[in-house]
């Protein structure tokens, strides 16, 4: 039996008429698309510019949520960074990123007023959590004061549209 489906695929390949040619260099690619990856136009323009700590978009919790997206650029690496307020009183911080499913792995990390690393979650599923305080991932107790968190890619090659949630109790 294992002869059969072998000779007709010679057979096939020798039928005239019937060809097949694969060209998978660079000069064979579209290099005209929009865009390249599961996210769309709106999606890559949420809250931009806000590829920098120095530029992150002011968000009231309650109301923005995304969806946002790190898309394809010309030269490095689109990250975005969203600044919001803990206000005084305010016992837990819950920051929730959800990537699209089947998308690249988004990560996220937590920035205090200095643009110091306070927190972070780097995990390989479609969300990141991160709580303030927690012990995993760690994360202080939070002060009245602004903060930023940004939206990265897990590898520089990782494409996505995401939703996040910001809650304060």
């Amino acid at each position: 039996m294992v002869r059969e489906p072998v000779l007709v695929l010679v057979l096939a390949a020798l039928t005239p008429g019937c060809s097949l040619i694969l060209d998978f260099s660079d000069k064979a690619g579209v290099h005209d698309a929009s865009l390249d990856g599961p996210y769309t136009k709106d999606q890559c323009d949420y809250k931009e510019p806000n590829d920098t700590i120095d530029t992150a978009a002011v968000i009231d919790p309650a109301v923005d949520m995304g969806p946002g997206a790190i898309c394809k650029v010309d030269t490095g690496e689109d990250d975005d960074y969203y600044k919001f307020t803990v206000a005084a009183g305010i016992n837990k911080v819950t920051i929730k990123l959800i990537d699209a499913p089947g998308g690249g792995d988004l990560d996220l990390k937590l920035f205090d007023g200095t643009g110091q690393v306070i927190g972070q979650s780097r995990n390989f599923s479609d969300s990141e959590t991160l709580v303030c305080p927690a012990v995993s991932p760690a994360c202080p107790s939070l002060a009245a004061g602004d903060y930023v968190f940004e939206v990265l890619p897990g590898s520089p090659v990782n494409l996505n549209n995401y939703t996040f949630s910001v809650t304060l109790e």
